[in-house]
């Protein structure tokens, strides 16, 4: 088992996960393309409604050649649309792409705008000119809160609105009178408070969404780190000895006729080396140790991955378990792992320090309780010993 990440001494808590505002603005310029040009289609629709408003008044060529104008700019801005959210989806932003949006929405606006110019003069006048003064001021409201998460396509709209409306204010004051002249003024403000509110609730929702979802990253995280320390050896990152007996204890279970090698290893005058050398050493020789049971068993491994399969027994013993494995075979790797020990010779360590094990060797059988085949081993280990050491020593 691979350790997961550790959590490093200046890891931040988990209730202060910082976002990255790049991040949040890509999210919300994404979630607002997504959103395509279907919203527009009842704009249109109700433009073309003024179009039929205007009929009589004298002003209808002008006002079917604007709608004709805002149609063709919300084909344009469904292409840009359309092409930009591909490259967003890529990860390919386009700076120039993004600004043409802007200004595509700006032109919008500002066309939205100038459908006022048809009923100006008559406004007041009967059902039509008050139709469409109505009519644009709640298409402009929703044209600017659609897109309200990215804040620059809201302004952009209200202001080329605006560029275009108050000019006709000032040119028909006498005619319009003061109302109109003020609600002009009164409503780009209004719109844009509006919006930012909008714009500010759809960023603390994502902003929340995307702290709960690296919660939830965070936490994972944390559950495998504590899931790998129940099991493992924080040492030498083996399994500990109760993860190890689980381990076998499982095999057992699925596999019931097969043959299970058990080698026990115990480093040789170990507190020797702690009492020469100090206890740093003696961890390092623990760690290197663990190493050169990794290498060497992986091929021989009940899973493949020799950390499932070996474990620190306590203190400067070490077990392996290789299933399907008869003892004549466990012997030769037990061979192999004992003179790689032998002959280890790490550059850390200080000179004339080396290090030799003493093995056991023996068969669990299937009809014996695993402390059983443990014991066995533990006592060819023993025999390891009281014969010289630094040798394999196979059950009777």
């Amino acid at each position: 088992m691979t350790p997961p990440s550790e959590f490093t001494a200046d890891a931040k808590p988990l209730d202060s996960i910082a976002i990255e505002p790049s991040k949040i603005q890509n999210i919300l310029l994404q979630r607002v393309l997504s959103m395509g040009v279907t919203g527009q289609i009842p704009l249109l629709v109700a433009a073309a409604l003024m179009g039929f408003a205007v009929i009589g008044i004298g002003t209808e060529t002008l006002m079917w050649a604007l709608i004709a104008t805002q149609t063709v700019i919300q084909f344009v801005i469904a292409a840009i649309n359309s092409t930009l959210r591909r490259k967003m989806e890529a990860k390919q932003p386009d700076r120039l792409l993004f600004a043409a949006y802007v200004t595509a929405e700006g032109l919008s606006g500002a066309v939205w705008g100038l459908m006022m110019l048809p009923v100006a003069a008559v406004l007041g006048q009967g059902l039509g000119p008050l139709f469409v003064c109505l009519t644009l001021i709640v298409i402009i409201t929703i044209s600017a809160m659609m897109p309200a998460s990215v804040r620059i396509l809201s302004i952009a709209v209200v202001a080329g609105f605006f560029a275009t409306l108050f000019p006709q204010t000032i040119y028909f004051y006498d005619i319009l009178g003061p109302l109109p002249f003020v609600a002009t003024l009164l409503l780009p403000p209004s719109l844009l408070w509006v919006t930012d509110l909008q714009a500010k609730q759809a960023k603390a929702a994502l902003v929340n969404e995307l702290e709960k979802e690296q919660l939830a990253v965070n936490l994972e995280e944390a559950l495998k780190q504590s899931d790998y320390l129940a099991k493992h050896d924080s040492l030498t990152g083996l399994l500990n000895r109760r993860a190890f007996q689980w381990k076998l204890e499982e095999v057992r279970k699925q596999q019931p006729e097969a043959e299970i090698s058990i080698i026990l290893i115990d480093l040789d005058h170990f507190k020797a080396v702690n009492d020469n050398f100090g206890h740093d050493i003696g961890d390092a020789v623990l760690t290197s140790t663990a190493a050169l049971i990794n290498n060497i068993t992986r091929p021989n491994d009940f899973s493949a991955r020799c950390d499932e399969a070996a474990a620190r027994w306590g203190g400067e013993e070490f077990i392996i378990a290789l299933v399907g494995c008869p003892i004549d075979a466990a012997a030769a790797v037990s061979e192999r792992l004992r003179a790689r020990i032998a002959g280890h010779i790490d550059p850390q360590w200080p000179e004339g320090l080396s290090v030799s094990g003493s093995f056991g060797v023996a068969i669990w059988d299937s009809q014996d309780a695993l402390a059983t085949g443990i014991a066995k081993a533990d006592k060819a280990m023993y025999q390891a010993k009281v014969s010289g050491r630094n040798r394999v020593e196979l059950a009777a």
